[in-house]
């Protein structure tokens, strides 16, 4: 894992006060597989699964995390975005 995705790690954690292992963070290669990630955590957490509303601010606080971290536009950020390959990450 390159400097900006152990950055981007770090400030997701903070974000949602949730701690995200190495071993699963380095299989979190896209911008949707962190926010699945980040949500099952956060859904397991407080018992039940997010409804449609705070699944939508959800993404949003990750697509901002994103956008911040890296330093990339906004429309650039999809679920399907690769962190290296469409993003730029090191």
């Amino acid at each position: 894992m390159g400097l900006d995705i152990v950055e981007l790690v770090m400030a997701i954690e903070e974000e949602f006060g949730i701690e995200i292992p190495n071993p699963d963070a380095a299989k979190l290669d896209t911008v949707g597989k962190i926010s699945a990630y980040v949500q099952s955590r956060l859904e397991l957490n407080r018992g039940r699964p997010f409804d449609e509303i705070e699944e939508a601010v959800h993404w949003e606080r990750i697509k901002r995390i994103v956008v911040e971290q890296l330093g990339i536009d906004p429309k650039q950020v999809t679920r399907e975005a690769h962190l290296v390959l469409d993003l730029g990450a090191d």
